[in-house]
């Protein structure tokens, strides 16, 4: 297996990048390490009676979690400025998968309490969460160089698809003191992105010693399998994986790919659905549970699952691509030049996007613009010649695939 890991082969994967929220990831999603939400806040403060048994509610870990999020609210507004509470809050929305809650929270705590770290962690947290890496790092790199904001600021640049910068800090974040076997399993997958066999071998070592018990190894290799299109192998790593943590992130998803490639639809779409039920930050599980819908036939159904797949990664080409079609296909043309035009501005080097764009508006009878995209595709096709063997190809490199298969 040690040979299978770390094989001189070191080809682009077959299937999706792991979120963490991913994310989300980093799957993207961010998942895979436990947000502290009460003890992150730092010192109370607020002294009003009141507000502390909202707080002794708030803190109170086998309350529901409707229950400690209102308790905090209420305590919140009665010490409106004690930037601890907004943390903790912010803590316990984003641990519950609420980005764009914990986004609203963490602001207001910074409105009062602008040089509060655990605010600023938070804040960018939730952007990388809801899809804005680049703002996300802009915050995660003013706070202090902990273990934790190390491991944040290396999710934010995987999901920008800057896989050095985020080898580097996912590396910091272990040696810092961040113990934990999915920030090794996503340093691997960085150093098989730059094709690194040194740190892979080296980073797996390390793994292997350290973690050999751990599911996350099951995921290692399966991934490995997969990476030479052996699903049945993989199909069983990844099974066991599912028997020893059947709510780990990414493992739901890769059993979905197996049947989506094996044309195992109906079957597939039960997985990408298990995998949003525990990581809805996963830009893959919602792209191919919406493209599995559409060949299925349900394509009115898949939508808003591609329309989501855009949402939680603005930097997935083939989700636009993908949304586009499904949008053309319902006879939403216009919504469908929309999308097309946005994934144009974000990859102006991508060739797919005026290619779709010349078809779609020569079929709204725009034929001067259908040309200027027609121009623009040929220009980008000549320009856009294939790198050399080795050579990393940019922003596609870690999408599930360049085409769907």
């Amino acid at each position: 297996m040690w040979a299978i890991v770390h094989s001189s082969q070191w080809r682009k994967p077959a299937f999706g990048y792991v979120p963490l929220l991913c994310w989300l990831l980093l799957c993207l999603p961010v998942t895979g390490l436990a947000y502290q939400a009460v003890t992150e806040g730092g010192p109370r403060h607020c002294t009003d009676p009141v507000a502390r048994r909202f707080l002794g509610k708030a803190e109170d870990s086998n309350r529901p979690y409707g229950e400690r999020k209102k308790a905090y609210e209420s305590a919140a507004r009665i010490c409106s400025e004690e930037g601890s509470i907004y943390a903790d809050l912010a803590a316990l929305l984003l641990e519950h998968q609420d980005a764009a809650m914990a986004l609203t929270w963490a602001r207001r705590g910074l409105e009062i309490a602008p040089k509060h770290p655990a605010l600023s962690v938070y804040e960018g947290i939730a952007l990388l969460l809801l899809g804005h890496p680049d703002q996300a790092l802009t915050m995660l790199k003013d706070a202090p160089p902990t273990a934790k904001n190390e491991f944040y600021i290396g999710m934010a640049h995987r999901a920008l698809r800057e896989h050095k910068e985020a080898q580097k800090a996912l590396s910091r974040a272990f040696t810092l003191g961040l113990n934990d076997p999915y920030v090794l399993y996503v340093l691997i997958e960085q150093d098989k992105a730059l094709r690194d066999k040194d740190a892979g071998l080296r980073d797996f070592r390390m793994f292997y010693e350290r973690f050999p018990d751990s599911p996350w190894m099951h995921m290692l290799y399966g991934d490995a399998y997969m990476s030479k299109n052996d699903y049945s192998d993989a199909e069983t790593e990844y099974k066991e994986v599912a028997k020893l943590a059947p709510n780990l992130p990414t493992v739901q998803f890769q059993l979905g790919y197996i049947d989506f490639v094996g044309a195992k639809y109906a079957v597939a779409e039960e997985h990408f659905r298990k995998e949003i039920a525990t990581n809805p930050t996963s830009a893959d599980a919602y792209l191919y549970l919406g493209t599995t819908l559409r060949r299925l036939a349900r394509n009115t159904e898949a939508l808003p699952f591609l329309e989501q797949a855009v949402a939680r990664d603005p930097n997935y080409t083939l989700a636009y691509n993908e949304l586009a079609t499904s949008q053309i296909e319902a006879g939403k043309l216009e919504d469908a030049l929309r999308t097309l035009q946005k994934g144009e501005d974000r990859f102006p080097q991508e060739t797919a996007f005026p290619v779709q764009l010349a078809g779609l508006l020569r079929r709204l009878g725009r034929t001067q613009e259908a040309t200027r995209e027609a121009d623009k595709a040929n220009r980008l096709s000549k320009e856009n010649k294939p790198p050399p063997p080795g050579v990393s190809t940019g922003p596609n490199l870690a999408s599930p695939r360049n085409e769907i298969p």
